[in-house]
């Protein structure tokens, strides 16, 4: 290993990888870019809402008789999961909102 205080280019070579660590590049940039948390509300509500529609289809053909036990079982599971999770959501979602509005200012 190269010492970096005896040996001043192995220093500025170091400096200079650190310094590229951190910066983006244009073309990341406007790949994030598009990418925001809004964006990442939007996608993650409808796939929830997509799996709440394939579990109670699933569970529309259970009674019907025509589709596999254990497919019902696993779609009407993944429902139950998901719809607990949005639930979790929104109470932390209120109760940060109800500790929020007790700060005193």
């Amino acid at each position: 290993m190269v010492n970096i205080t005896s040996n001043p280019a192995a220093a500025a070579n170091a400096y200079g990888a650190t310094a590229k660590i951190g910066s983006v590049t244009e073309s990341e940039a406007a790949e994030t870019k598009g990418a925001s948390f809004g964006n990442f509300l939007e996608d993650a509500t409808r796939s929830a809402i997509g799996t709440l529609k394939k579990g109670e289809q699933a569970s529309a053909a259970g009674v019907m008789g025509t589709m596999d036990p254990l497919a019902i079982t696993q779609a009407v599971t993944e429902a139950r999961l998901t719809l607990d999770t949005v639930s979790a959501l929104r109470d932390s979602a209120v109760d940060a909102y109800n500790k929020i509005q007790g700060m005193p200012i």
